[in-house]
């Protein structure tokens, strides 16, 4: 009896041991989930956590809205599309600054001596116009147009330079980018500054006809240092980068490869700050239903940080997009939808604002910028 009594005693330990095991496991399964959870997907901003809901202005006059031109910038056209924006809920617009560097910055030869006459006070006054709008603008750098060619080689030239060779690249941060950031550092209108739009169309992996090229890898230091410096010179910024499609800004998905996380872009260029603090990424078309975002939701990608799709055709042209891209992006956990373009030939501004007006019926916490008082 004793005998049997102490087997059923072993028995029930057992138990009691495996069932420990057991839920240690499942504990640890849980805290490997949470870790490996995605980023939080919203764009913390104003003391908030925002889905971007706007637009690509991109620009009135290609590489010209400010700087040394006296006429610019055009506060009239400004003003009607911040308050038309406001009106219909929209809260973020995206700004194209250098584009391809004709007009800013100032340079000497390959070196660049200075943001450019008017260039910091320009922007500033737009971005006045656009807070007391409650409207974001997403600062945009550069873009693959410095190498385009039928720019000519003056421009392109130059920009090859701060791309490739570290002193002229340093003139640039030196000279421009940090002036510029600490010059408007604390403007409660910046949501972000981006470092380029689309520039895997000026490299030698994934480069465009009629675009000079340059290593993915030039591209790479060149986010890293303007980031860092941009950290640097106001900690509170964020920094992200206009990538042309999940090929590559993704290790989710066939044939893809994310080049800009913090291990690749502080390996490129060794700067330990600089690195993006959300991904924007862009779709049409022609990149085909497996990198689309309308498709596939935020998870697919396994990202570590939010994502804005920061440029895609309005509807009817949108294909997979549904009536309302916008309702698409934000159910599929994505932090923001900026429509392709305001300014273009045949934009449709009637979409457009609809689509905000529709985000701010059904999501107004998440999308009504509140300005401190």
């Amino acid at each position: 009896m004793q005998r049997h009594k102490k087997i059923s005693e072993l028995v029930i330990i057992g138990w009691v041991i495996i069932c420990l095991a057991m839920a240690i496991e499942s504990l640890a399964g849980t805290l490997d989930s949470n870790a490996e959870r995605p980023a939080a997907n919203r764009i913390h901003y104003n003391n908030q956590e925002l889905f971007l809901s706007g637009s690509n202005l991109a620009w009135q006059y290609f590489a010209d809205d400010i700087g040394p031109n006296p006429n610019t910038p055009d506060m009239n056209f400004f003003e009607d599309v911040f308050s038309k924006f406001a009106a219909n809920g929209g809260n973020c617009m995206r700004l194209w600054l250098h584009t391809n560097g004709r007009n800013t910055p100032e340079w000497s030869g390959y070196t660049v001596t200075s943001p450019g006459t008017n260039t910091i006070t320009d922007l500033q006054t737009i971005l006045d116009d656009a807070w007391s709008h409650k409207v974001s603008v997403m600062c945009c750098l550069w873009s693959f147009d410095m190498l385009r060619q039928q720019y000519g080689s003056t421009i392109t030239d130059r920009a090859n330079a701060i791309l490739t060779d570290d002193p002229c690249q340093q003139s640039y941060i030196n000279n421009c980018l940090i002036p510029m950031v600490a010059g408007l550092k604390g403007h409660p209108a910046i949501v972000a500054w981006e470092i380029f739009n689309e520039p895997e169309g000026m490299t030698v992996e994934f480069g465009w006809k009629d675009v000079n090229r340059v290593p993915m890898a030039s591209i790479q230091k060149f986010v890293n240092r303007c980031a860092g410096a941009i950290h640097r010179t106001d900690p509170n910024s964020k920094v992200t980068n206009g990538t042309l499609s999940f090929a590559t800004s993704a290790d989710a998905g066939s044939g893809n490869k994310n080049y800009y996380t913090d291990s690749q872009l502080i390996a490129a260029g060794g700067d330990p700050n600089g690195y993006l603090d959300f991904y924007t990424v862009h779709f049409y078309d022609w990149m085909g239903t497996p990198r689309s975002p309308f498709t596939h939701p935020y998870s697919y990608w396994k990202l570590d940080k939010p994502l804005v799709v920061g440029e895609f055709p309005p509807p009817p042209s949108c294909k997979g997009c549904g009536t309302t891209p916008f309702e698409n992006l934000y159910k599929n956990g994505y932090a923001g939808a900026l429509t392709w373009s305001w300014t273009e030939r045949d934009s449709n501004h009637a979409s457009i604002l609809g689509q905000m007006n529709a985000m701010r019926t059904a999501h107004q916490p998440d999308v009504e910028i509140i300005k401190k008082k």
